[in-house]
């Protein structure tokens, strides 16, 4: 039986500070890291595109209807962006994390920010499993190419900092997360997973969370990407709310991931 893929890293730089942790993790191996794109992420990204598309092609009874089709299926975005790719990477990363058990809770359909925009506030949203307890994770995902340290998502008005302040204090978004995180609760595991995280999230009046965001770049690694940002998150983040930002260095430039994910690169 052919070996799994995994996303084989060492850790470059670490801090901490309050109740925020950070880290920077490197991946040299350039063969492995393709292999990982090929064999976990695009899968992620494609999900179940490929029945969808015979299915559709399926219902086409006359020739033009096959047409038709054809002209929907090319309407469509046909490659993935790098943001897609690298929300992607970001939730097999963490998933296949073997420190703890990180579970998203949907059936293989991935929901794309566009065109259609259903998941408000956060790009990831999952549970966490620790021991006998299980809470709520709220993330965002930042790709980046940007030559600056740190880049310029990491800050402003849209950058990963502001967007997981408005994710641990703001109950509207809350509110939503939940809403759409129930909808893909109604079978077993995730059914009791969301009963139990909710309920702590409940008796500590919104603060039993674990907040994730992932910085995933393609430069040289330097602890100052994520360094002040986790120090300014410490103060506005405090325990029982736990936060981690984590920064995947990878060796394959960032322009390159669609077609990777695709097959069409080497």
């Amino acid at each position: 039986m052919a070996s799994v893929a995994t996303l084989n890293s060492r850790i470059q730089y670490t801090g901490n500070e309050e109740s925020v942790n950070w880290e920077g993790r490197v991946v040299d191996n350039t063969s492995g890291f393709k292999r990982y794109m090929r064999e976990v992420v695009r899968p992620r990204i494609a999900d179940a595109e490929s029945h969808f598309v015979s299915e559709l092609r399926g219902l086409a009874t006359t020739g033009m209807e096959t047409e038709f089709v054809e002209c929907v299926l090319n309407a469509a975005p046909t490659s993935p962006k790098d943001w897609e790719v690298g929300e992607a990477l970001a939730e097999c990363a963490l998933r296949d994390d073997s420190d703890r058990q990180i579970l998203w809770p949907w059936n293989n359909v991935r929901d794309r920010r566009t065109p259609r925009a259903s998941l408000p506030g956060a790009d990831l949203v999952g549970f966490c499993c620790e021991k006998e307890d299980v809470v709520l994770l709220f993330g965002e995902v930042k790709t980046s190419c940007d030559t600056k340290t740190p880049p310029g998502v990491m800050s402003g008005g849209s950058g990963m900092v502001w967007q997981l302040e408005r994710s641990a204090t703001c109950l509207d978004i809350q509110c939503e997360l939940l809403r759409w995180l129930h909808a893909r609760c109604r079978s077993q595991p995730y059914c009791d997973l969301y009963r139990e995280a909710v309920k702590r999230y409940l008796a500590s009046e919104g603060k039993e969370l674990l907040l994730v965001g992932v910085l995933i770049r393609d430069t040289v690694p330097s602890g100052r990407d994520l360094t002040a940002r986790g120090r300014a998150l410490s103060k506005q983040l405090q325990d029982p709310i736990r936060t981690e930002l984590i920064a995947w260095y990878l060796p394959v430039p960032i322009s390159d991931w669609p077609a990777l994910v695709q097959g069409v690169a080497p």
